[in-house]
């Protein structure tokens, strides 16, 4: 990585798309780089470098202006080449001006404005738009839409306001009460997209501000003088602006220097008295200014129709591009030599992480990067919209050298309808591109048709383990040299750590169609961060509640009936309650993982010649909402329970006591039902007579005290019996009680592997319902005797279905995850509430939801999982 001490995150950024360049020499249209390539410039230093680098007028006029003796900074005497730039601007700006005030970047001149239109009208609020961007100091950041760029430095938007742009009726609605100062708009939104206006919004806009006493005033930093084809953009809209701001170009390419042109009705004393700028008003930078302004008027224009000229050959190009690779682009926009051209966010068939790469605006500079390397063109994206790649070359460019840009994106449109995305990174990193016709690719699992959409969910995930970004069986079905297999994996790991600290979420897979077992099918996304669960818990509550905001504002466009909650998703959210919301209904998914977690331990012990009744049996991580419903669960078949809890956890024992106080309350019913079996059958030869059944439930059976008075009272009358087994132990001690467990349910959030397979119990069987695992993968070598199934799988109805190349983390084709299952059973069934949510689920639902699956088709999953065991 090239070493730079200036902004350490964008470097790695540029690291990682194979941007990292240092720039040596820069003439015209051309940049070379140290490392010896020459690239076509289509940045043009965002519309600030107007005539290419090294241009001769400004050359030449600062050549003349250094050999002249003329003073640059001499305020507050009179300097001549800024009242001539000044003079010159007001001539030449659409509206009628009277005044110009300098500044030292763009930034600056919207913060002079502001200060301006409300010293001018003595009114506070600021009106702009939500998509506009007019720069990042404080006053700046405050008009402009994305509170992003306010939130981080605490900076309050009290006095400014922002509507749609192109919303009329939005705009008069704050118009109306007359107290807003100034209306800030862009004549084409630049760093949204280059999006251009509806037509006749500006000069609505401009005549809704005069009819409230409201200062119009046109941001033309990035679109004025030439950048559209025209001297101002404004030009075209018929537009008279009370003030136009410019900056960028006026410095040609050299100079730092904005102006703020504006008439008698915006000035005001106090303005004049208190506001000043050291650098502002220079001699140096307005004698650039006035060469720019020379070189794009001298022969009637001329530079202006050239520049009109190859905005309009550029955008025919980009518009077949739209057209022949539909899949690819999404639309273009902007005017003039402006332009945006929108990409499609790629799907996660083969890589999650590149879907994921283009929800966080990382698509476009893998592109750049692309572009770069392969086609010797510099290009870069929007910055509010990392999806659109910005065309803002010089005025001065060529078609020749247009037409090797949309040679360069022909190419990455092609690799991109074949699902080569990959190949974009891995070239712009030096290695080879693939030799003949691109071959097609096919998503694994056959597609089907037919059938009802039964509704919408969205599944929020994120991986488990690191193996889960970058492991072999994520990259094995790339078709990578073994070179390439290593540096992709090394990139998705170094693109997942960079990520991270964002808190960002976005839409990893869109799995169109879920079929159940009558033909009907679900529609559903899984929304993904790269964050692994260590990093989830590490999390402080205000960036756990970021994250869960990120991940909800990436489901808010998907119109949903229901949001899942994948592994740590769930523990974050406080098992969901903090995701509960009236626009959707939530699930963790907890009911379905822990009854699929029983089912799976109840069929393997059957078969492994002793059923679960007769097997001492534990829970870790009992009181998890998981592992108290697989209890509660586990309370039917098993005669004997040992509840176990962490012992770095103050409060487990209080915990365990209620979980084994409810089951005692089920046993207890469960007899005066007349009924025992599991804990009940255990139970009932402690009683002295059915009389103390009822005595024993004489309370609030709903109350958590007197759960666990009744659990207390049980395990008095248990242990007054010391040559009985008692029903139910609980437990912190897991180094003690696991080498006497036969059978073994684990569910905890714990994050790693933390069971020693060396304790277990000859011929133990573990059902592991834990993401990422509680035992490791050594156990099966170490222990062969011991079984260990993944409890938290199922079978889908359609065995062919897979979610993607990855399937979720390298599962079998047809198997998910059982949280998972659980949202798509409650999404087919078409059920209108929140279900597993909060740490004391009703076993009912559990149950109800266990059935449901099962008539859709759901199975559990034995058999694959004892292949995947350890």
């Amino acid at each position: 990585m090239a070493d730079s001490l200036l902004n350490v995150t964008r470097q790695e950024l540029l690291e990682f798309v194979g941007l990292n360049e240092t720039v040596v020499r820069a003439q015209g249209t051309r940049i070379e780089t140290a490392s010896g390539q020459t690239l076509i410039d289509f940045v043009g230093q965002f519309g600030a470098v107007p005539f290419g680098y090294g241009a001769a007028p400004v050359t030449e006029a600062i050549q003349a202006f250094l050999a002249s003796g003329q003073p640059s900074l001499i305020q507050p005497l009179i300097n001549p080449a800024a009242e001539a730039l000044a003079r010159r601007l007001i001539e030449l700006a659409p509206g009628t001006h009277s005044k110009v005030t300098f500044t030292t970047s763009g930034a600056e001149t919207v913060e002079a404005a502001i200060k301006l239109c409300r010293a001018a009208t003595q009114r506070e609020q600021v009106i702009g738009t939500l998509t506009g961007f007019h720069g990042k100091t404080q006053g700046a950041v405050a008009v402009t839409g994305k509170a992003i760029y306010r939130e981080p430095f605490q900076i309050r938007a009290e006095g400014f306001s922002h509507v749609p742009y192109g919303d009329l009726q939005a705009l008069e609605e704050q118009l109306k009460g007359r107290r807003a100062a100034a209306f800030f708009v862009e004549a084409v939104q630049g760093e949204a997209g280059m999006i251009t206006p509806p037509p006749g919004y500006l000069l609505a806009a401009q005549q809704l501000c005069r009819q409230y006493g409201t200062l119009f005033v046109l941001d033309e930093i990035q679109t004025g003088l030439g950048r559209t084809g025209e001297l101002f953009a404004a030009t075209a809209h018929g537009l008279e602006p009370d003030v136009v701001l410019l900056a960028k170009a006026l410095g040609g390419g050299v100079a730092a220097i904005g102006a703020c042109i504006y008439g008698e009705q915006c000035w005001s004393r106090d303005f004049d008295r208190h506001h000043s700028s050291t650098f502002a008003v220079n001699g140096f930078s307005a004698t650039i200014g006035l060469a720019v302004l020379d070189q794009l008027t001298a022969n009637d224009g001329a530079l202006l129709k050239h520049a009109a000229e190859q905005g309009a050959y550029l955008h025919a190009g980009l518009s077949r591009l739209v057209r022949n690779y539909p899949e690819v682009f999404e639309s273009l926009d902007g005017r003039g030599l402006m332009l945006g051209l929108k990409f499609r966010r790629w799907s996660g068939e083969r890589l999650y992480t590149l879907s994921l790469a283009s929800a966080f605006g990382a698509l476009v500079p893998i592109v750049c990067g692309y572009l770069k390397s392969r086609h010797g063109v510099y290009c870069l994206p929007t910055l509010t919209e990392g999806n659109v790649l910005r065309i803002q070359p010089p005025l001065c460019i060529e078609r020749a050298d247009i037409d090797v840009l949309l040679e360069g994106l022909e190419a990455v449109a092609e690799l991109v309808v074949h699902d080569q995305q990959h190949r974009l990174i891995l070239e712009a990193h030096g290695y080879a591109g693939p030799r003949g016709a691109l071959s097609p690719w096919s998503a694994p699992g056959k597609l089907r048709s037919g059938g009802r959409c039964l509704g919408r969910f969205a599944f929020l995930l994120h991986p488990t383990t690191a193996e889960s970004v970058n492991g072999d069986s994520v990259v094995d079905g790339l078709g990578l040299s073994a070179a390439e297999k290593t540096f992709m994996q090394g990139w998705l790991d170094d693109f997942s750590e960079w990520a991270k600290p964002d808190l960002d979420a976005g839409v990893s897979y869109h799995a169109r169609r879920v079929y159940n077992d009558a033909g009907d099918y679900v529609e559903g996304w899984l929304v993904g961060s790269l964050l692994l669960p260590r990093d989830l818990m590490r999390l402080s509550l205000g960036k756990r509640r970021k994250l869960l905001a990120n991940y909800l504002d990436s489901v808010a466009g998907l119109e949903v009936d229901f949001v899942g909650l994948g592994a740590y998703t769930s523990v974050i959210s406080s098992a969901g309650l903090d995701v509960v919301n009236p626009r959707f209904h939530t699930t963790t998914g907890n009911s379905l993982t822990a009854m699929v977690g029983v089912d799976a331990l109840l069929s393997t012990c059957a078969n492994r010649g002793a059923p679960l009744a007769k097997r001492l049996t534990g829970v870790i991580g009992a009181y998890g909402s998981v592992g108290r419903l697989a209890s509660l669960r586990l309370g039917r078949f098993c005669e004997h329970l040992v509840l176990l809890g962490n012992a770095a956890n103050r409060g487990a024992m209080d915990e365990l006591r209620l979980v084994a106080g409810e089951l005692y309350r089920d046993a207890l019913l469960q007899i005066q039902g007349g009924h025992s079996s599991g804990i009940a059958k255990s139970l009932v030869l402690l009683l002295p007579s059915l009389a103390s059944v009822e005595q024993l439930l004489d309370r609030d059976l709903n109350d958590e005290n007197q759960l666990r008075a009744l659990f207390d009272s049980v395990d008095v009358l248990a242990r007054s019996k010391p040559q009985a087994q008692p029903p139910l132990v609980i437990t912190a001690d897991l180094a003690s009680w696991l080498p006497r467990l036969e059978a073994v349910l684990s569910a905890t959030s714990n994050g790693s592997a933390f069971i020693d397979p060396v304790a277990l119990h000859h011929n133990a069987i573990i059902c592991d319902c834990a993401q990422p695992p509680d035992i490791g993968h050594a156990t099966l070598m170490l222990r062969p005797d011991v079984t260990v199934i993944e409890g938290g799988l199922i079978h889908l109805p359609d065995r062919g279905q897979r979610f993607g190349q990855q399937n979720l983390t390298g599962l079998p084709t047809g198997v998910t995850f059982s949280c998972l299952a659980e949202t798509m059973v409650l999404t087919m069934a078409g059920l209108r509430r929140d279900y597993s949510i909060g740490k004391r689920p009703p076993l009912a639902d559990a149950e109800a939801i266990f059935d449901l699956a099962r008539a859709f088709g759901f199975a559990p999953a034995v058999e694959q999982l004892i292949e995947k065991a350890g």
